[in-house]
């Protein structure tokens, strides 16, 4: 299936046709009950008109619910309205606008007339989320506000999802190490099952507030990999091929700028969710497996402060940090980012222009984030999911609305925050979404930005036994799925770059050399070269590969590759990480069904089950070998991510006085380093004898074991 797309469609209408259905209700007399939770709701104080009456509550058998009956006496006008429903409405309907104009809900959702006692963004978000969302998640009422805010307090907000469950620990000690008083940690988690962890925290800590939303009652997402699960994602593998589960990407721009389509609830949503929770004038992100210094809270409102012109913070402002530190979970590796320069990382490519990438990457980074509560209210997070460019949105809205949202220098030497991340597949995604060769991009970038810093900072010093504590626990995690796996199917092949399991080794049918030609990419920018170059590869070639998928528009086979007539191509990436792996072929027969899909979409329209179901397989996968790794029990050696590793040349029983295995045994296969398409970015490639890494702006062929990261 295609992300977005669905197989099963339900009559759905769009939440600004909730409100408007609201404002016509509020207009004239109708009667309908509806459900809500067995709270009492404040009363109702939207009209002049003292004709309206409101019945009494029934009890309808269910727990926790009941039934409202709200009846008016008399046909409404708009004058009938005060103006303070009437600004209310208006304020919702805007607060739509900028969350997300085309949002759908099923038909059966309705807005409590009592929703208007609410701030609007409650009732907006308690529509998105179908009433999950409710007022037992304490949403405050508008006039409740002023009395129970407290300008001084200050509400960190976390989205947090099953996946993440090692980095709680860490999450909470952020916090814990605050020295900033009064503060509140607000903690969104969707997943299976609640957080054990943090509902002992919350019991222990008045100041953590954790909210749980199960899975289960979100729309589905793909049933081979969804963040919202913490079973093995590796059993992606064991799923059938799905002939209709492609994604799409974009050539050219800005691969960060790849929207994700997700089912189920964004990190943005969640964070939506959090903010409106939250009861202090200022809010911070907290993002998990990210470090944050002791006196991070105090410093930055102090900088709020300064842009939102008074300590009371009642002004809309935002701000995020222009100096910060990336740190690998894995070995703690700490590179110094600051915002106000073009990133050294651009030096690969010549031909990108360093300041405008600069200036689009500034407010990509949401996990710094600090903002009054006015200034959320003006400006929700949209609800998207993006390779890197989420966060940004919310900013640049702010900005559009002529509302201070800028960079922040607060003084010293250090940076007061640093942003963890890992390649490692144990949470069954990188950055929480369904991976595609964008996202692999980004990812490449973000982990080589930066400049190396030899010694973590002293402010984050009591903090790095918590990562390493983390890193312990990712590893356990990865050894604990192959365990799970091999024991029950055997030897599993998996992506070399994140360690997703890939596909089974019993469904290894040849080794093939794929031959194509193409033009060398810019890794970066997809910008192509002048001349198509001859590039060859050495691939496995799987009857399945679960942990793949294909990507992109399908296209014809290369030439004089008789095995593969009566098929078409289209790339194969890692479902984790998004990593190029090589290419999923499938029945030309397909072809003009996929044009009549692919029309359908062009005109807005989405294509119905029965066309889905309409290309056929059987599937066959080449997978490059250099790509994958052979994985047949835990506690073998793998290659990590990290500068510290011994040379991997040696001279070995193996390979002495042969050139076509690794030191290990392992035979070495052909590949090249200049596709350029994000699967294989050229200065991941060093030759283990020589040590000079691969050009990244031609095509060079290497010969690599996948399994030692030998080249």
């Amino acid at each position: 299936m295609i992300p977005g797309d669905s197989k099963e469609t339900a009559p759905s209408v769009l939440v600004f046709d909730l409100l408007k259905q609201l404002q016509e209700e509020l207009l004239r007399g109708i009667e309908r009950p509806f459900a809500v939770p067995a709270l009492k709701p404040p009363p109702l104080k939207l009209r002049t008109s003292s004709s309206m009456t409101v019945e009494s509550a029934v009890d309808d058998g269910q727990e926790g619910m009941m039934n409202l009956n709200l009846t008016e006496a008399i046909e409404g006008s708009d004058s009938d309205m005060t103006d303070a429903a009437r600004d209310w409405l208006g304020k919702a309907q805007q607060w739509l606008e900028r969350l997300d104009p085309q949002a759908t809900v099923p038909a059966s959702v309705r807005l409590p007339r009592t929703a208007c006692d609410w701030d609007p963004p409650a009732a907006v978000l308690f529509a998105v989320t179908h009433g999950q969302f409710n007022l037992q998640h304490r949403i405050l009422h508008a006039g409740e506000r002023p009395a129970i805010q407290e300008s001084r307090l200050v509400s960190a907000v976390c989205a947090t999802s099953d996946g993440r469950r090692s980095f709680h620990r860490l999450l909470y000690e952020n916090f814990r190490a605050q020295t900033y008083e009064p503060r509140e940690l607000i903690v969104v988690h969707t997943g299976e099952a609640p957080s054990q962890y943090f509902q002992g925290i919350a019991q222990e800590d008045a100041r953590v507030i954790y909210r749980f939303f199960p899975a289960t009652r979100e729309s589905p997402g793909s049933p081979r990999l969804s963040d919202e699960h913490y079973g093995n994602p590796w059993a992606a593998i064991l799923q059938p091929d799905m002939v209709d589960e492609v994604a799409q990407w974009k050539r050219g721009g800005d691969p960060g700028n790849y929207e994700i389509k997700r089912q189920g609830w964004t990190k943005a949503l969640k964070r939506n969710l959090g903010a409106c929770i939250a009861r202090g004038a200022a809010i911070a992100h907290w993002d998990d497996g990210c470090l944050y210094a002791p006196d991070y809270l105090s410093r930055m409102r102090t900088e709020l402060v300064k842009q939102a012109g008074g300590d009371a913070l009642t002004t809309p402002a935002a701000i995020t940090l222009s100096r910060w530190y990336t740190i690998a979970i894995r070995d703690q590796d700490m590179h110094l980012v600051d915002l106000r320069y073009p990133d050294s990382y651009w030096d690969f490519y010549p031909k990108v222009d360093k300041k405008e990438e600069q200036e689009k990457d500034q407010y990509n980074h949401g996990f710094t984030y600090m903002y009054t509560r006015s200034a959320w209210l003006q400006q929700p997070f949209p609800d998207i999911e993006t390779v890197a460019t989420s966060d940004s949105s919310f900013m640049r809205g702010l900005q559009s609305l002529g509302t201070r949202a800028c960079l922040v220098t607060p003084p010293g030497a250090e940076g007061l925050a640093a942003c963890g991340w890992h390649r490692d597949a144990t949470s069954g995604s990188v950055g929480d979404f369904k991976a595609s060769v964008n996202s692999s991009l980004y990812l490449n970038f973000f982990s080589f930005r930066g400049k190396k810093v030899n010694h973590a900072p002293q402010s984050f010093r009591a903090l790095i036994p918590f990562v390493k504590e983390v890193a312990t626990a990712l590893l356990e995690k990865r050894e604990t799925f192959l365990k799970e796996l091999v024991d029950d199917h055997g030897v599993v092949h998996v992506c070399a770059y994140c360690n997703f399991a890939v596909a089974l080794a019993k469904n290894l049918q040849d080794t093939k050399e794929i031959t194509i030609r193409r033009a060398v990419f810019d890794s970066i920018n997809t910008s192509p070269m002048p001349v198509k170059e001859r590039m060859q590869f050495q691939c496995g070639y799987f009857s399945s590969a679960g942990g793949a998928l294909a990507e992109g528009d399908y296209g014809r086979v290369p030439p004089d590759h008789n095995w593969l007539s009566d098929t078409v191509q289209r790339d194969a990436i890692c479902r984790n990480c998004g990593s190029q792996l090589g290419w999923r072929y499938e029945p030309a027969s397909n072809a003009e069904k996929w044009d009549a899909i692919e029309n359908k979409r062009s005109k807005g329209n989405s294509p119905s089950a029965e066309e889905l179901g309409s290309v056929g397989g059987p599937l066959q996968w080449c997978i490059i070998w250099r790509h994958l790794r052979q994985r047949s029990r835990p506690g073998e050696f793998v290659p990590e991510d990290c500068t510290k590793e011994p040379r991997r040349h040696a001279e070995t029983r193996q390979n002495m006085r042969r050139n076509d295995v690794c030191p290990q045994g392992h035979k070495l296969r052909c590949f090249s380093t200049g596709q350029g398409n994000g699967g294989a970015p050229p200065m991941f490639y060093v030759c283990d004898l020589c040590d000079k890494s691969a050009s990244f702006d031609r095509n060079e062929h290497f010969y690599g074991c996948g399994t030692c990261d030998y080249d």
